[in-house]
């Protein structure tokens, strides 16, 4: 009876570590190599280490060059209820980019936005939260970013 256990919880735990290592080739790698990104003055540093996980550089072929030119994000507040409070926010983020080759060039604007309640309660975990949103949007500019990319190659 035991030796049943012994070789089901065994043959389980086998087959976990096959699966589990089989799912190693499904992951997709979302890395685009460019001939050169340059950053404009109001692209912040956070923005650049991040934006190196999807675009590396390699001089070696003919590639696009990037130019992300302006990274903002504004902040609106929305009011409502009796006395006229904030009740939302809702924080924007605009990407201005160039995508140029010797041939052609592809300018562009990519935005997005994001909402988060008003915590009058706690304003530290409001702020928390909008950093923590404006980080999300990042991430998210960048994938529109590769979309718009690889629309430009196909």
């Amino acid at each position: 009876m035991e030796q049943n256990k012994f070789k089901k919880c065994s043959l389980t735990l086998i087959c976990f570590f096959i699966i589990s290592g089989c799912q190693i080739d499904l992951i997709e790698t979302r890395n685009i190599s460019l001939n050169k990104i340059e950053f404009g003055l109001s692209v912040n540093d956070s923005f650049r280490k991040k934006s190196l996980k999807y675009f590396t550089q390699d001089q070696s072929k003919d590639n696009y060059n990037l130019k992300i030119s302006k990274l903002q994000f504004k902040k609106k507040n929305f009011y409502g209820g009796f006395s006229a409070r904030a009740k939302q926010i809702e924080i924007t983020g605009e990407l201005e980019y160039i995508f140029s080759k010797m041939s052609s060039s592809k300018n562009g604007k990519l935005q997005i936005s994001g909402w988060i309640p008003v915590n009058e309660n706690n304003p530290q975990a409001e702020m928390m939260a909008q950093q923590k949103t404006v980080e999300e949007l990042e991430f998210l500019l960048l994938e529109d970013l590769l979309e718009e990319y690889l629309l430009i190659e196909s």
